[in-house]
């Protein structure tokens, strides 16, 4: 006998109900206090670097920060989050310190996942450079689309691979502005487990976790979380 589909999706593990922002420390300010700043103001911001691969193809004449930045998400699970934190040697190097979402309220924001070419047959720099196009055709869907690009397997302009498919991304274009939120758009905050009290005294809306914990050592405030959500799915 047959089940609902949303019923049988709330129970699948590798398919989360949430998109993750974690932050990093930028200049001389801290990852915890940019987590701090981002509640404080409810919002996100795009960073200043093109992220898209399609900035690889745009002339050198196109405004590039038009096209190519986005706010990054990913919709990895709770549980393993703590494999985004523990890379050694990246150029973006993320820190045990964000927000997690609930992925149906930022769906209706305007959030998306990536686009992700396959380029394992090195036939894709052609597919890519003809959507850039659309920045002269048909700039204000450019905009929307060209942010989302990115691709995997070899690397489109240059030698050697690339491959972060792994990451399930999601973005949000700049062209939409910041990304305002709410705290009904919040599920759990994420900082070191030491700092959970500083964090929950500052801001007492928000229960926080430790992304390099299992998610059981939390099982009851994320029960709590999902109640307070009424979410029927799985969150531990």
């Amino acid at each position: 006998m047959g089940r609902d589909i949303q019923d049988i999706l709330c129970f699948r593990q590798d398919i989360s109900p949430f998109l993750v922002h974690l932050t990093r420390k930028k200049d001389s300010i801290s990852a915890g206090s940019i987590l701090k700043k981002i509640i404080q103001e409810s919002k996100l911001i795009a960073g200043d670097l093109p992220i898209s691969d399609a900035r690889l193809f745009l002339s050198d004449e196109t405004d590039k920060r038009r096209y190519c930045r986005a706010i990054s998400l990913t919709e990895t699970p709770l549980n393993e989050i703590h494999c985004l934190t523990e890379i050694w040697g990246r150029i973006v190097e993320l820190e045990p310190y964000g927000l997690v979402f609930l992925k149906e309220r930022l769906q209706k924001i305007g959030v998306s996942p990536v686009l992700y070419f396959n380029n394992e047959q090195d036939d894709k720099a052609s597919v890519i450079t003809s959507l850039c196009k659309l920045a002269e055709i048909d700039p204000s869907s450019a905009e929307k689309i060209l942010p989302l690009i990115s691709s995997f397997g070899k690397k489109l302009i240059s030698t050697g691979r690339v491959d972060f498919l792994w990451e399930r991304e999601w973005r949000y274009p700049s062209i939409l502005g910041d990304l305002a939120f709410s705290l009904a758009d919040i599920f759990i905050g994420i900082c070191p487990h030491e700092e959970i009290d500083d964090f929950e005294a500052e801001f007492s809306s928000i229960r926080f976790v430790d992304c390099r914990r299992n998610m059981k050592w939390y099982a009851a405030k994320l029960v709590q979380a999902r109640r307070d959500r009424d979410l029927k799915c799985s969150v531990v």
